[in-house]
């Protein structure tokens, strides 16, 4: 049945600017075949005492990368996470964390009772609001005020392709004496070939980790874990990937990570080299678009957006706000009428990922797309900047939080409360609210215009829709118990 379903899918002639980056391209990977389907028998070797020819290949990849020390993942990058911060902390510790993190972040968070200081970098002007980056000062600030803050924890590039500043802020971690933690799912391709900017690997992160699936031709849950430096334990990583990770891993999968890399080592100066024209062209032919706008594409203007550090042009961020569509309602468009599927509509803008697997008539057809609804009828959705809530005060902890009983109330009568949930915008999967934290007029009315234009809201427990989870032995917030 579902192989019935991804057949016909993959027959539909729908064009994939969505993860995977080998976008069903299937002369960018190496074949896979089920005799290659094995377990830890003799001479295979094991990933979680690697010695032999697994240990060989994640070496080569470490060289590849330029880390000390990297580790095969074959449960995502969310797995990299949970034990790069179970690695670096203990039960109770503080660390500083971006709020705009990945959801896997928060489940850290909570399963290691750990406690967050927040950073929330600024959102950048409309028609896009969405998050820039991580201002280091921010992050100086939070440590001198935190002094025993045992990690740092940000994201860079973000789902929309923003870069922070990883070298100053690792700078400032390591005169702390912090260890900085960098979920770059979105960016295993920064730094390895010309047109793009360097990786957190190159700026001095001390964990960096990487989803090989989103942007290079690797197949799903296939990811990276890179320990730079000796301020990390590497033998106490390995120990906690053995915790959150299956202990019987895909040898497909690392076969197939494995020949990506032995692949981009030997042709990808000219995969990239053609990539890069490809955006190339398309920032060209955009050039024309009057009503859509495209982030630093087109006639974008760098100037415009002061808290961007740098960008990951392999994102096309696209807005036709303008024209009168959301982002749901563009994307809509792109794919009922065009056989266009992007990787993600926000409020005002949908996200299309490329990759140097994508081909030319798939660019063609994307541009072509644009020029014909920018020229087309306008729609009457009015732009709106409530894209995320601009403000936070935690009560409890998500730990603390996730432990007591809970009631599920409407939203319109949470105002004051504490939320029991997590509530996210998904994709990308950044909490708009976490348990713990008192829930807002602001919140309310961000969700309930996220979830007008279209966006997916997803509530961890109470599953969404007109209702919130809620703390019941603290039903209201009293000022004298707040942590801010």
């Amino acid at each position: 049945m579902l192989y019935d379903t991804l057949e016909e899918y993959s027959k539909s002639g729908i064009y994939p600017f969505h993860m995977p980056g080998h976008k069903r391209n299937a002369k960018m990977v190496q074949p896979l075949s089920v005799t290659h389907d094995m377990t830890e028998v003799d001479g295979l070797d094991d990933l979680h005492c690697a010695g032999g020819i697994l240990k060989a290949a994640m070496d080569n990849a470490a060289d590849f990368f330029g880390a000390d020390r990297t580790f095969f993942l074959v449960g995502g990058s969310t797995c990299g996470i949970l034990a790069s911060l179970a690695a670096c902390t203990k039960r109770g510790d503080t660390i500083i964390c971006a709020r705009n993190c990945h959801k896997s972040v928060y489940n850290g968070i909570s399963l290691l009772g750990l406690k967050p200081q927040f950073i929330t970098p600024d959102t950048i002007p409309a028609p896009f609001s969405c998050y820039g980056s991580v201002n280091p000062t921010e992050v100086e600030q939070l440590l001198t005020k935190h002094p025993n803050t045992a990690a740092v924890i940000i994201t860079s590039p973000t789902y929309e392709g923003i870069i922070s500043d990883i070298r100053a802020i690792s700078g400032i971690c390591r005169r702390f004496g912090v260890v900085l933690i960098v979920d770059e799912a979105h960016g295993a391709h920064l730094g390895l070939f010309d047109g793009f900017p360097d990786g957190a690997v190159n700026c001095g992160a001390d964990i960096v980790i990487q989803s090989t699936h989103k942007t290079l031709a690797c197949l799903t849950q296939s990811a990276l874990l890179h320990v730079c430096g000796n301020t990390v334990d590497s033998a106490k990583t390995a120990q906690k990937l053995a915790v959150f990770e299956t202990s019987s891993p895909s040898y497909l999968l690392m076969e197939n990570i494995d020949s990506t890399i032995n692949l981009l080592q030997k042709n990808g100066s000219s995969y990239f080299a053609e990539y890069v024209n490809r955006l190339d062209n398309f920032s060209e032919k955009a050039k024309s678009l009057d009503s859509i706008d495209i982030l630093f594409y087109g006639n974008d203007k760098d100037s415009e957006y002061g808290n961007i550090f740098d960008f990951d042009r392999s994102k096309l961020i696209i807005s036709a706000v303008k024209k009168g569509y959301s982002g749901a309602q563009f994307s809509d468009i792109l794919l009922n009428k065009y056989k266009i599927q992007v990787e993600m509509s926000s409020l005002n803008y949908i996200v299309a990922m490329t990759s140097y697997c994508d081909t030319d008539d798939g660019f063609m057809r994307l541009i072509t797309a644009l020029c014909e609804i920018d020229s087309g009828e306008n729609g009457s959705f009015l732009p709106k900047t409530a894209a995320m809530p601009k403000s936070y005060t935690r009560a409890i902890e998500i730990y603390e939080a996730e432990e007591l009983s809970k009631t599920k109330i409407r939203s319109e009568q949470a105002e004051g409360r504490i939320c029991g949930e997590f509530i996210f915008a998904y994709p990308p999967g950044i909490p708009l609210a976490v348990p713990g934290e008192v829930i807002t007029s602001e919140l309310i009315n961000v969700t309930a215009a996220l979830k007008s234009a279209g966006v997916l809201i997803k509530n961890s427990v109470s599953g969404g829709g007109d209702y919130i989870t809620t703390i019941d032995n603290k039903p209201f917030c009293e000022k004298n118990t707040l942590k801010t």
